[in-house]
């Protein structure tokens, strides 16, 4: 009688882990029977399911809906079982201000949104939802967070789903990228041959591409072995494609510029000044302005980083940094004092 309880014990424990097995399956997405049975084999082995395993399936799902009220449907046209709620098979809470944390992602990142990862954001907040008690989803559906991030709710550009996925793969693989790109300046797109590292997104909206470039054809301003954040929206649709050469195991080293610029005591008078870049370096001055020296990579994102600051700030090194300011100075000239001398 003792090893017969002992068995009865058993077959019951992995009967519940079998039906736990089967939540997490469709968790993660909408299951046919028999992927649904492949999986389980794939965990428990010979414990998995008996000989009769379509009807034990069956069985467990019915006794899900049943014991624990979840809700599980069959959709016949696609042959798959789908996870609705978990009903009372909680499988996860959350201290308060883990709960705080979720209201305020779901305020940065809104249903709708179109930023390519928003989606995703999204999705996975419903899953955590899910996962918690009645209870307290009504909490988070009457909860409000105080704080948010400002981010745009549609990009400004349309990124190309394949150029997102091609470039994304590249990352991951660590393997060089070539693509057509249309710059600013460009009349026409020009071949870019690159070591990618990252995606991001900056508040305005748009999604760029943080690679070192390794060669462009033809040639124009970029140099080579310097960081560029690429526009994903101005690579052209059709053009990429993931080269064989694997990227080497440290960064290339990019050449750096050392900058010096100046700023008026109207920006600096309060000594809290802004750290933009690597090496920061402060000095105050009695007068309350600021001079301040630091280390650049990208020197037209360090013109847009400054630029910022107005006519409060005086670039004063590298010259290549100076031009950069003289140009949009007389672009700016150009445009609201036509009649006027430009400068330079």
């Amino acid at each position: 009688m003792a090893r017969r309880s002992r068995g009865i014990k058993r077959s019951s424990w992995l009967t519940f882990r079998r039906r736990l097995l089967l939540i997490r399956l469709l968790l993660r997405q909408p299951m046919s029977g028999d992927q649904l049975m492949e999986a389980v084999e794939a965990e428990l082995g010979d414990e998995g399911y008996p000989p009769a395993a379509s009807n034990a399936l069956r069985h467990d799902i019915t006794a899900l809906k049943n014991e624990f009220g979840c809700s599980i449907s069959y959709q016949r046209r696609s042959g798959v079982y789908v996870l609705e709620d978990l009903g009372e098979l909680a499988l996860l809470d959350l201290p308060d201000d883990c709960m705080e944390a979720l209201a305020f992602i779901e305020a940065s990142f809104p249903a709708g949104a179109t930023l390519p990862e928003h989606a995703n954001i999204h999705r996975l907040l419903n899953r955590m939802m899910m996962l918690l008690p009645e209870h307290r989803r009504e909490q988070h559906q009457q909860q409000r967070s105080a704080v948010e991030l400002q981010l745009l709710g549609k990009a400004p550009g349309k990124i190309d789903p394949g150029v997102l996925a091609t470039v994304k793969r590249a990352i991951e693989r660590r393997k060089e990228l070539a693509f057509d790109y249309l710059g600013l300046a460009d009349m026409q797109p020009r071949r870019h041959r690159v070591a990618p590292y990252r995606i991001f997104f900056r508040p305005e909206g748009h999604g760029y591409l943080d690679a070192t470039l390794l060669e462009a054809r033809p040639p124009g301003p970029e140099r080579i072995h310097s960081a560029i954040d690429y526009r994903l929206d101005r690579i052209v649709p059709g053009t990429v494609k993931i080269l064989p050469q694997m990227l080497p195991a440290q960064r290339l080293q990019m050449p750096a510029y050392h900058i010096r610029y100046r700023l008026h005591a109207s920006v600096a008078r309060r000594r809290d000044v802004a750290v933009y870049f690597p090496d920061t370096k402060i000095d105050y001055h009695d007068d309350g302005s600021a001079t301040v020296t630091a280390s650049v990579t990208n020197l037209w994102q360090a013109r847009q980083l400054l630029l910022r600051y107005g006519a409060g700030c005086i670039v004063e090194e590298p010259p290549e940094l100076v031009e950069l300011f003289r140009e949009t100075t007389k672009g700016l000239c150009a445009i609201y004092s036509p009649g006027e001398p430009q400068v330079g």
